[in-house]
């Protein structure tokens, strides 16, 4: 197949304004709405995307966009950030552990993940895919420098979380080294990859799957003050980093 043979592509219209070069996105609509909420000061300009919402600061440095729940659904929007002239992207999202060693409310730097889900594939996918390297790097180093140690770990990415089994998800363990579940990961990486443009995933830990019983956390306070202080470290990275480029 050629990209001559495709049906539709990404495209910008004659109506749509660009957006910075930076984006931050938001997986899920509770931390989504926090995000708008962090970012309020800062916005210039507010619209809609599919089922989401973008907002754009004063000085178009960075936009923040979400909810993207879902790899189909953030492919979606990511392809159309891209073609509006996104070039560098900070996921921000949850996930589950299948590490003892990692708690609810805990912060975890996706360096490589493991495709379940089923948009890689259309976009030349491996079944291990990684996001930037100095991305990734940055990040990690401005969040240490904020004042909050983040780990690092392998993703498994599924469409199904409600068909999750241990009897599965241990072997990816023992073979890959994932430490975590998420649901958009490494669609993410994988357009991010084929598009050529630079992407880094944060993700808080919102349940334990690596115990008997399932063990949620996401209303609790742990991960809820997390994921808001995640959230603003990393509005506050890309407004920085932006004035930092352009001055």
């Amino acid at each position: 197949m050629t990209e001559r043979d495709l049906v539709i592509e990404p495209r910008k219209s004659k109506k749509e304004k660009a957006l910075p070069r930076r984006a931050l996105l938001v997986a899920n609509p509770a931390e989504a709405e926090d995000a708008y909420r962090v970012f309020e000061p800062y916005c210039a300009t507010k619209r809609s995307l599919y089922q989401s919402r973008i907002m754009v600061d004063t000085q178009h440095r960075l936009c923040v966009v979400g909810p993207a729940l879902g790899a189909a659904s953030a492919v979606l929007i990511l392809e159309k950030l891209i073609v509006l002239g996104v070039k560098e992207v900070y996921l921000v999202s949850c996930c589950g552990s299948l590490d003892p060693s990692h708690s609810i409310g805990d912060v975890l730097v996706g360096t490589a993940g493991v495709s379940g889900e089923g948009v890689s594939r259309y976009y030349g996918g491996q079944e291990v895919c990684a996001p930037d390297r100095g991305t990734t790097e940055a990040l990690m180093a401005h969040l240490r420098s904020r004042g909050m140690e983040p780990s690092s770990g392998v993703l498994w990415s599924t469409d199904a979380p409600y068909r999750e089994r241990r009897s599965a998800m241990l072997p990816l363990q023992a073979r890959y080294g994932v430490t975590g579940v998420d649901m958009e990961f490494t669609a993410l990486c994988s357009v991010a990859l084929f598009r050529g443009i630079r992407l880094g995933a944060l993700f808080v830990v919102s349940d334990m799957i690596w115990t008997r019983r399932w063990k949620p956390g996401f209303g609790s306070a742990a991960f809820k003050t997390a994921s808001r202080g995640l959230i603003e470290r990393i509005v506050d990275y890309g407004l920085h980093m932006e004035f930092e480029e352009s001055a």
